[in-house]
């Protein structure tokens, strides 16, 4: 595997190509429809931050694949936006509406662009057992979302037989396509998988085409459509510790694809690292700018890298351009958001299982005591199950007590300082 530059095109590229902005489209929507839906946002506003939020997705992920003039990791590394920042923009539209969230989002994307020059620092910090507890969290935190999607999601049913099973065929669909003989095949897993699963469900009657049937063929973003931008000092804390969650993330997301594209993690340039973190801040002020959520790295999508085994950069500009051409077409995009929630979770959790695979991946072949990492993982894992013992901390700090990631990462590293590589019994 290599993520290095091609020009050649083929049908195997293509596949890929596909299989990432599918397998990605689903969350990329998601967040933005949350919080439009929490802040009781017309139909037309609720559109203008989806479309948006595609538009950002495409321009974020080609330029973090690109590595140009010191900006992105030159990584296939997908960019999308970050559920980190629900809470927060929720809050900020509740008071001030979203002239206020996408203010905030604005000014305070700079903490990242601040923080990335600090990345060496972080990278002390963080060797590459805390690093491989980040990634190994990072997969954990997402198989909730994921098996929730998999028993139907919002749906009133929930649990119901019809979606376990249609789930179930999505998985072994997918596996049975990544295990085959045929190479386009097993590139295209996930795409095989989502589309066994989606036919089953359009006759299980689980497909509501009633959105893509009203989504107009045409349609483009419009910048600015929110009236301009506000600000409080109300809200710098809440952002700025969302903004310092995703830095975390996206760093421990780019080692995670540089150890599936085969290269060794105590050997990427600081460069590429710094350059990744300055690819997601610009992501944000665009995304502040135009009138979206701010975006972070898609985990997700190193798992799906892994199981195609193509992790060349150029799918990523692929995957940038047919972003971008969706938010100029909404139907189609419609489409794609109509895929039943039991058919993404099916897919999503095969993913995280090949994500968890890159974590304990990278924890095998570090030479720090196991305890390092057991200790950080237990400590992550704790706080995902009993989330709401931070409860009583200030307000400001709560996200960062509740995310499973920092305080496993942080466990990590301190338990790293006290245990010797070798203990003895």
């Amino acid at each position: 595997m290599s993520h290095t530059k091609t020009n050649k095109l083929s049908s195997t590229m293509v596949v890929a190509t596909c299989q990432q902005t599918l397998s990605m489209f689903a969350g990329l929507v998601m967040v933005p429809l949350i919080i439009a839906r929490a802040l009781g946002c017309s139909a037309g506003d609720s559109q203008n931050i989806v479309t948006i939020a595609i538009l950002v997705g495409g321009l974020s992920t080609a330029l973090q694949c690109a590595h140009v003039a010191g900006i992105g990791s030159g990584y296939l590394l997908m960019m999308g936006s970050s559920s980190l920042f629900i809470a927060p923009s929720i809050m900020a539209g509740k008071a001030g509406g979203l002239p206020l969230v996408f203010g905030m989002t604005l000014a305070l994307a700079p903490v990242e662009l601040i923080l990335a020059p600090l990345s060496k620092y972080l990278r002390k910090l963080a060797p590459p057992s805390v690093i491989g507890v980040i990634v190994t969290l990072i997969a954990m935190a997402v198989l909730p979302v994921s098996m929730r999607q998999f028993a139907g999601g919002a749906a009133k049913d929930f649990g119901s037989l019809k979606y376990l099973t249609i789930g179930t065929i999505t998985i072994f669909t997918i596996l049975f396509a990544q295990f085959s003989p045929w190479k386009l095949l097993r590139t295209g897993s996930i795409i095989a998988g989502l589309f066994v699963g989606y036919i089953i469900g359009l006759f299980a009657g689980l497909t509501d085409f009633t959105q893509v049937i009203e989504a107009p063929w045409l349609g483009y973003p419009k910048p600015f459509w929110y009236g301009m931008p506000k600000f409080s000092s109300n809200f710098i804390l809440p952002f700025a510790i969302a903004y310092f969650l995703t830095t975390i993330e996206t760093f421990g997301d780019i080692y995670a694809i540089a150890h599936v594209s085969g290269d060794n993690i105590d050997e990427i340039p600081q460069k590429r690292i710094r350059g990744g973190l300055i690819a997601d801040a610009i992501g944000s002020l665009i995304a502040g700018l135009l009138g979206t959520t701010p975006n972070t790295s898609f985990s997700g999508n190193i798992a799906i890298a892994k199981m195609s085994g193509i992790t060349k950069n150029t799918i990523g500009f692929g995957v940038g351009a047919a972003l971008v051409a969706l938010s100029f077409l909404p139907k189609l995009s419609a489409l794609i958001v109509s895929t039943p929630a039991c058919v993404l979770g099916g897919s999503m959790l095969i993913a995280c299982a090949f994500l968890l695979d890159v974590g304990l991946g990278m924890l095998r072949s570090c030479d720090d005591s196991p305890l390092v990492a057991t200790i950080g993982i237990t400590a992550g894992l704790a706080v995902q199950f009993v989330p709401d013992y931070a409860n009583a901390a200030p307000s400001f700090l709560t996200p960062f007590l509740q995310s499973s990631i920092c305080i496993g990462a942080l466990t990590a590293g301190i338990a790293k300082l006290l245990i010797p590589r070798n203990p003895t019994p």
